[in-house]
């Protein structure tokens, strides 16, 4: 269970990324976060914001609609 939980489903690009940041920086080494997005362009830029960071994350759709909303979850490294 990831012990921060953030939701940007009702944020839009580039402030997706900045409350990523955020979290991110709130958070300690090996603390889990768990992000809630929507869309595939915030997907993307989230996932470079991670990989500019050094940091790895799963990613999974939570379902089946035409803009998908999606599950990050990474610790902290």
């Amino acid at each position: 269970m990831p012990s921060k939980k953030i939701d940007i489903r009702d944020k839009t690009c580039p402030l997706t990324t900045v409350h990523v940041r955020l979290a991110l920086d709130k958070s300690s080494p090996g603390e889990a976060l768990e992000i809630i997005l929507r869309g595939e362009e915030t997907r993307r830029n989230v996932e470079i914001l991670l990989r500019t960071l050094g940091q790895t994350s799963d990613c999974h759709p939570l379902g089946e609609d035409a803009i998908a909303d999606y599950r990050m979850t990474l610790v902290k490294s």
